[in-house]
């Protein structure tokens, strides 16, 4: 079983665990006691970070996650130095880090991908830690090269999942230097300097409570206390220079003509021809996943990324645009947040939140991905829709911020039809077929992209299991890498004893192999009463049939009331029917919002509706 969809279903089960136990009182896993971060900053751009953060240890949990502590950095652009690193236990003793105990070793990616990352990895291991100990590490980063030439940006959060006794930010820089800053939930500004032609500037947080974590939220840099510094004036000077570091080596040359002209070859329609040549990078570049800050700004010449066929996102981006520009199609890097951010800082800091790079097709006003590797043509990952990102030209040499698109009922549809048989004994036996479109398309491509071979009955028993459901089963699939055609999907399923008849007695409807983003999944995250932060949650039409055949001799003798439940945030009905042996249950759910979020002020509507549809999910046919 791969990984991806390992971690699925077991969040799966830790999320039923998790409803099951009995809740208590918050506990953060550690408490931070100070974190002090202090920026000496040059003219060009490049600076030190001196930081000396000491934390107490309050959990088993916090024991296994921080007992070490592992740093990635560019030996390119910066040096990292572990200046002192040590446990105080209990009792006061203070046992020191040992030299042979900071390990460094290549990063992942760079060991993925040699020639298009040169990260290492410091990691500190900590003697003697156990509940109590208290950890300090202090650490200098020197940039000794600026991401953008010339230009200074740092953004720091405060993990609000923390308790916080005290952190501060400073920052000492050049008086020429013009500094924009955006500071949420921290005190501070600027100090007089006893400095000639220096700035300084010092921000502090103290005694800070730790909030639960609220699962499905936001992330958590989105409401985090956080201090945002740049020199850039606006994000349109952001956009002008990404474009003009990364423009030139996205040159069409001899090879990338080649290569276009043999993708698109009898192609004559533009749109046609855009999206062949994004299905090639989407399934021809092997995408490494190396971050912006990290691998810096500047992607390969698109000549050597058709070389060695892989790249990060922002060498995605520049492949295809040349490959574009040899057809005369123009497109736009796009900058965005790859992960659960939401937030957009009022000051204009590049790396803030933007660490992936997609694009962007003026001419046909289409946002594509094709690091996804499974999205189809114009169609965007979930946790890209409605975001705010940077266009670095808006079709007049101009960058600037935009929305993504968002899902709807139209474009973002799944239909599920479920045929059930039982049998005298009891036994269900059943098949589905599921078909979606949209950004439920790239999500069932690519949870089937992330299966081993041969895994899908483990899979499907398992799926069965967590679903309350005890049985057995298969998925059958197309290849989820083959963008042109229409993915769709099957199951089969056998639920010994699911009935006990001749009755009398009732059954709740079969839901058997369903899609992963059924109707029943839709709402996991509206348990709680309330929330204090906002939920991704895209909109979408699911449409589920379940066509029931009873064995000879078993009628129904009653059948659930129709629902009908109308909001401003969707819709949902159900309808039931009985001819003889046959029992048709259709369910129609839309939910439509107008962004990406469910906000905290939404949330108790949103529920009301979640609390209806779970109710009739439960609903039983009486025999």
């Amino acid at each position: 079983m791969s990984i991806k969809i390992h971690r699925l279903l077991s969040g799966l089960v830790v999320t039923a665990l998790c409803s099951q136990a009995q809740a208590g009182a918050f506990q953060p896993n550690i408490t931070v006691l100070s974190d002090d971060i202090a920026y000496s900053v040059n003219a060009d751009g490049t600076y030190t970070k001196d930081e000396t953060e000491s934390f107490r240890i309050n959990t088993d949990q916090g024991v296994k996650q921080s007992s070490q502590i592992a740093t990635k950095y560019s030996t390119s652009l910066q040096e990292l130095a572990i200046v002192e690193a040590y446990t105080t236990t209990r009792d006061g003793k203070r046992i020191d880090v040992t030299p042979e105990n900071i390990r460094e070793q290549q990063s992942q990616e760079s060991s993925d991908a040699p020639m298009f990352d040169d990260g290492r990895v410091k990691t500190v291991i900590f003697p003697s830690v156990e509940i109590g100990s208290t950890l300090t590490l202090r650490e200098r980063a020197t940039q000794r090269k600026a991401i953008f030439p010339g230009e200074f940006s740092l953004f720091e959060y405060f993990d609000d999942q923390q308790e916080i006794h005290a952190a501060t930010v400073t920052v000492r820089a050049p008086a020429c230097l013009k500094l924009h800053m955006d500071a949420i939930g921290l005190s501070g500004g600027q100090l007089a300097s006893s400095e000639p032609d220096t700035q300084r500037w010092k921000w502090s947080l103290e005694n800070a409570p730790a909030h639960a974590p609220e699962l499905g939220s936001v992330g958590v840099i989105d409401h985090s206390p956080h201090l945002v510094v740049t020199t850039f004036p606006n994000f349109a000077a952001v956009g002008t220079a990404y474009r003009q570091r990364a423009e030139p080596k996205a040159a069409v040359t001899p090879a990338v003509r080649a290569v276009a002209d043999q993708i698109t070859k009898n192609i004559t329609d533009p749109k046609a021809q855009a999206e062949a040549l994004y299905n090639w990078v989407s399934t021809h570049i092997r995408y490494v996943a190396i971050y912006l800050d990290f691998g810096g700004v500047v992607p390969h010449d698109a000549d050597a990324i058709l070389k060695a066929e892989y790249g990060d996102c922002k060498d995605h981006v520049t492949i295809l645009q040349a490959l574009l520009a040899a057809k005369g199609i123009r497109s736009s890097p796009v900058l965005v947040n790859a992960g659960p951010i939401y937030w957009l800082p009022r000051v204009a800091a590049p790396l803030a939140v933007f660490d992936h790079a997609i694009t962007y097709l003026p001419d046909f006003k289409l946002f594509l991905d094709s690091t996804a590797s499974v999205a189809p043509f114009g169609t965007l990952p979930i946790s890209e829709l409605g975001k705010s990102a940077l266009v670095a030209d808006d079709e007049s040499g101009n960058a600037k911020i935009v929305s993504l698109p968002l899902s709807d009922a139209d474009n973002a549809r799944e239909k599920i039809t479920i045929h059930v048989s039982l049998n005298s004994d009891g036994d269900a036996k059943g098949t589905s077929e599921i078909s979606s479109t949209g950004a439920f398309d790239w999500l069932s491509r690519a949870l089937f992209a992330s299966f081993q071979p041969g895994v899908e009955p483990e899979v499907a028993s398992r799926f069965l299991a967590m679903t309350g459901q005890n049985g057995t089963g298969n998925y059958v699939h197309g290849d989820p890498h083959d963008l042109a055609q229409p993915f769709l999907y099957t199951t089969e399923f056998q639920l010994p004893g699911y009935a006990q008849f001749p009755g009398p007695g009732a059954i709740r409807v079969p839901q058997g192999l369903n899609s992963f983003s059924n109707i029943a999944s839709t709402f996991e995250a509206f348990g709680p009463e309330k929330r204090d932060f906002a939920i991704p949650f895209p909109s979408r039409h699911i449409v589920e049939t379940t066509i029931i055949t009873l064995p000879d001799g078993v009628t129904i003798s009653g059948l659930p009331k129709p629902v009908n439940v109308v909001s401003r945030f969707g819709s949902y009905s159900s309808s039931y029917a009985a001819n003889g042996r046959i029992v048709t249950v259709t369910r129609d759910l839309t939910i439509s919002i107008d962004g990406p979020l469910v906000q905290p002020d939404q949330y108790p509507e949103v529920r009301k509706m979640a609390l209806t549809v779970a109710r009739d999910l439960r609903s039983q046919l009486l025999y």
